[in-house]
């Protein structure tokens, strides 16, 4: 006896049913197995470190390193007998600006710098579109005051030849203009300005990874892949003398 409509095309449901589960668990489970390898490896880079040259000794002036939830910047002296900041960086580190001043240095989106000056000011829209790399990049420079006494800054361990390094990094990250000089944006402060920079931020290609490059130029300890803030303060706090 044939077997009713109903009947036969019950047997259809249930495999499309089942294709569509499939897919959904496909769907879900591809975008969760590559985040958790993503920090995966941020983790096992920040927990196994490139070790850099030699210890090197503490040198004179103190350089730091200052980590936020996200961000991390390079903080050296304004007045630096091996850069004059002043040359490069005009509309921050002026003659009138206080000669204990620091400059904290960091990489990153230019609008998503301007866009969030606090956490609070995240916009989705802003940081997925950073993250795509749509936006120019953009060294921002900030005066600070010295950060001896911050709890979220660690003091490297950075001889003179260390420092020259870090400062050539930061020189060579920047996108000069025709005439060979850092590029000047608009929304800065008396106290804190952008330069246009070289490349694109992106999840590979966070600010945070251009802290460790940095850290690395310098010969100091670093992860290979740094795309969170813990990835460059662990290698540092780790090393023997910190």
């Amino acid at each position: 006896m044939l077997p009713s409509s109903s009947e036969a095309i019950e047997p259809g449901r249930r495999s499309w049913r089942r294709r569509s589960l499939r897919i959904l668990v496909s769907v879900i489970a591809v975008p969760v197995l590559v985040l958790l390898a993503f920090a995966l490896a941020a983790l096992a880079s920040a927990l196994f470190p490139l070790k850099g040259r030699v210890q090197q000794a503490d040198g004179e002036p103190p350089v730091y390193l200052c980590a936020s939830l996200a961000h991390t910047d390079i903080v050296m002296p304004s007045r630096d007998p091996l850069m004059d900041w002043n040359s490069l960086f005009p509309a921050v580190a002026s003659p009138g600006l206080a000669p204990q001043a620091y400059l904290a240095l960091g990489w990153g989106d230019l609008r998503f710098f301007r866009e969030t000056p606090t956490w609070g000011d995240v916009r989705m829209s802003t940081a997925l579109g950073a993250l795509a790399g749509q936006h120019d990049s953009a060294l921002r420079v900030v005066a600070v005051n010295p950060p001896e006494h911050n709890p979220a800054c660690l003091r490297l361990r950075i001889d003179r030849a260390g420092r020259q390094a870090l400062i050539d990094h930061i020189r060579a990250s920047l996108l000069l203009d025709a005439a060979g000089q850092p590029q000047s944006q608009p929304d800065g402060t008396e106290l804190q300005a952008y330069y246009l920079a070289k490349g694109r931020y992106s999840a590979l290609r966070t600010c945070n990874q251009w802290a460790a490059e940095a850290l690395g130029a310098a010969g100091l300890p670093h992860a290979f892949f740094a795309p969170f803030s813990f990835s460059v303060t662990w290698p540092v706090a780790a090393s023997p003398g910190s």
